[in-house]
Order: C-alpha cells, then sequence, then structure tokens
C-alpha cells in the first residue's frame, strides 16, 4: 500500500517547555527510559543509577529509586507500581501507593526492556510484569507476589514487548527484521500466531494503539511499520502493512528509530517515534498520510534520545535527551476536527 506522507502540518505545538533533567542512556540501543504513568504533570525517568520522578509544575525532582546497585537499561510504570532492570539482570520493583517493594535477578543477560499490563486471562486481576531479555525469552511476573507466571522462548534476542490495551494479545521484536504475534488464553499462556518481517534490520520497540486493532514496529534501519491485527495472516509474512514510515536521517545510523508510542486516548489518534539522535516524528494513525517532525536537539549539533511517552490524556508528549526533556502540547482541537470531505 502506497502512502503519500503530507509534512506540511503541526500536531504539537512549537513553543515546547524545557524542563533541564538529565536523562542519561546506559546502552547505546536502547532508548525507552522516560515513563508518564498517572498524570501530565509528572514523569519518571533515568539519571545514572537512580529513577527520579519530575513535577513539571511545581519544578521538583524526587527519587523514586535512589543509589540503585545498577544503572537502567530499562523502566516501565503503570498500574501503582515502578519497575526497573539493569545489564546484568536485575531487577527492581516498587509500589507507588504502598510501602511496599522487591529486588531480585531474573536471569539471563540485559534486560531490554519492560512493560506492565493486566490481561483477562490471568487467574487473578493483579497486574503482570513483562520482562525482555537478551536470553531470549519473556519473562512474565505477577505483581505484588513476583511469582513468575510465563517463560517465552524466542529464536533470537528480545528487544521489546508490547501486550494490546485489552490483554489479549502481544507483539514482540528483536535482534532481527521478525515480528512475532501472540494471542493470549486462559492461566497466562500466549501461543505465537504469525510471525510478520518488518524491514531488514532488528527491531527495538513496538507499540499498539488505544483500541487494540493496530500495531508499530520500530527497526534499526529507520523505518516504523504499521499492521492491522485482523489483516495479518501467519501465511503472508511480509504483507498487509497499512504503512511503512521512514526516519529523517534514514539510512543513516543516527536515524535508527528507537522508540514508537501511541497516544492511549481515542480522539487522538497519533503515533510518535524517535530516531536515534535530533529527530522526533508525530503521525496521523487515522490514516498515516500526516506527519510533523521535529528536531529536538540544536542545529549546530546532534543529540541522543533517551525515550518518548505521551500522558495518560494524550494532550502531551513527552521527549527524554540527555541535557534535557522536552514538553510538547499536543492541539487537540486539530485533533478532534476532520477536514471537510474526509471519511472515518
Amino acid at each position: 500500500m502506497t502512502i503519500y506522507v503530507r509534512e506540511d502540518i503541526e500536531f504539537v505545538r512549537p513553543n515546547a517547555k524545557k524542563h533541564p533533567q538529565r536523562s542519561t542512556i546506559q546502552h547505546w540501543q536502547l532508548r525507552d527510559l522516560i515513563a508518564c504513568p498517572t498524570s501530565k504533570s509528572e514523569f519518571f525517568y533515568v539519571n545514572q543509577n537512580n529513577v527520579l520522578q519530575y513535577h513539571t509544575e511545581r519544578k521538583e525532582a524526587l527519587a523514586a529509586m535512589k543509589d540503585l546497585s545498577f544503572s537502567p537499561t530499562s523502566i516501565t510504570s503503570g498500574h501503582g507500581y515502578l519497575a526497573a532492570g539493569g545489564q546484568r539482570s536485575q531487577l527492581t520493583v516498587r509500589s507507588l501507593t504502598e510501602n511496599w517493594h522487591a529486588s531480585t535477578t531474573v536471569g539471563g543477560s540485559i534486560n531490554n526492556a519492560m512493560n506492565m499490563f493486566v490481561t483477562p486471562y490471568a487467574p487473578s486481576s493483579s497486574p503482570r510484569l513483562l520482562i525482555c531479555n537478551n536470553d531470549e525469552t519473556i519473562k512474565m511476573y505477577a505483581l505484588p507476589s513476583m511469582q513468575r507466571v510465563a517463560t517465552i522462548s524466542l529464536p533470537t534476542a528480545v528487544n521489546y514487548a508490547s501486550v494490546s490495551p485489552d490483554g489479549r494479545r502481544m507483539v514482540a521484536v528483536g535482534d532481527s527484521n521478525q515480528v512475532f504475534v501472540f494471542e493470549g488464553s486462559s492461566g497466562d499462556t500466549w501461543t505465537r500466531v504469525a510471525t510478520l518481517t518488518a524491514t531488514k534490520d532488528a527491531g527495538f520497540s513496538c507499540a499498539w494503539n488505544h483500541s487494540s486493532t493496530t500495531f508499530a514496529v520500530a527497526s534499526q534501519d529507520g523505518f516504523v511499520s504499521v499492521w492491522d491485527i485482523r489483516s495479518v495472516s501467519p501465511a503472508a509474512p511480509s504483507s498487509n502493512k497499512l504503512a511503512q514510515l521512514d526516519s529523517r536521517q534514514n539510512p543513516q545510523v543516527k536515524g535508527a528509530c528507537r522508540s514508537v508510542k501511541f497516544s492511549p486516548v481515542g480522539g487522538m489518534d497519533l503515533l510518535m517515534y524517535s530516531e536515534h539522535m535530533s529527530y522526533v516524528s508525530i503521525v496521523d494513525a487515522r490514516t498515516f498520510g500526516a506527519r510533523q517532525t521535529i528536531r529536538v536537539a540544536p542545529t549546530s549539533s546532534d543529540q541522543h534520545i533517551s525515550g518518548i511517552c505521551f500522558s495518560p490524556d494524550s494532550r502531551t508528549a513527552f521527549v527524554g535527551m540527555e541535557s534535557n526533556v522536552w514538553e510538547f502540547e499536543v492541539d487537540t482541537l486539530n485533533r478532534r476536527c476532520f477536514p471537510e470531505g474526509s471519511i472515518i
């Protein structure tokens, strides 16, 4: 499917706020180090061996995890918990509402990425913590018991996995160009139902839209591939893409797509992805035919991007840098107005 992308559009307002918070990167390829789980007025980010919580209105940074024994390569937050993972399979989890925390090692190698989710197939309603490891596994833990409830093996180091908002499907990517699609069932069971082909290089991030119908994969060769799960066929590994978007700096190394996120609220319908350095793009996720590309580094020099995220209400987009965090306001009026003659 050929998509002609308009570039003359603004989904976020250009006058971004600059928060002087240093967001440090521990592994050159792992760039999912900022999270905004509860409110647009606060976000979590990694700084050396700490995870800090920054309040954008009070201009105050508090230690959410202080003086860890490792510098996190991955963090995630949701359902009342915060988790950080390290280079040697270290894991620390804490409750954001109660006086509870746990530290352990999960085995294997680098904890490349983590996510939290709930699923209707779990024996209880407790949240699950998903950990992607370089030992070619996805490990799942129940919270707060920290009981391992599933271990999923793949034929490659797993760089990222994302469970759909309805908790019924999962997509995973790793050190190959393959995209692994799973369906959940009772008893924390996940069955691979399709293996797709993204582009030519490894995948480092994936995400679902708010309605659990569309997912996107960010690849190291500078592309983001998008599928509709309803069109995925196990017999057609490379077809049925909704769209394939390129980075601004493709095919340079600094144009590698490192992180991809959908806006979590219906009605906004945006897709955001970051490059290895200097640029983020925000795309109309209704048609994938319009894109705003923003340089978040000075024109005189490139800078590394540590992570991206939307606020839970989709009104704000955060971009982590090594020297600061940018806060962009989404043009919500623009997103709720459709052009004359558009078809939904």
